[in-house]
């Protein structure tokens, strides 16, 4: 189990690499696969990013990827 900075630092890292669209969404997929790993509804993963990307329109049109990171790791919070 990782402690709570080994997580804030990796998700420092990953925001600081996302500058897109396609970025954000490779690594969203890499997330759920982290946390899922074989038990991953695919179909599941799908309709979250796209709710994510939907919702948040004025984020991604801004390209404030890093607040939805954050709003996607919050949905791993339940």
């Amino acid at each position: 189990m990782k402690n709570i900075i080994d997580f804030i630092n990796e998700a420092l890292l990953v925001e600081g690499e996302i500058k897109s669209e396609k970025d954000f969404r490779d690594a969203a997929k890499a997330k759920f696969e982290e946390v899922f790993g074989d038990e991953l509804d695919e179909k599941e993963m799908n309709d979250t990013i796209e709710g994510i990307l939907k919702d948040n329109a004025e984020l991604v049109e801004k390209g404030d990827w890093g607040a939805l990171i954050g709003i996607l790791n919050k949905s791993f919070a339940n």
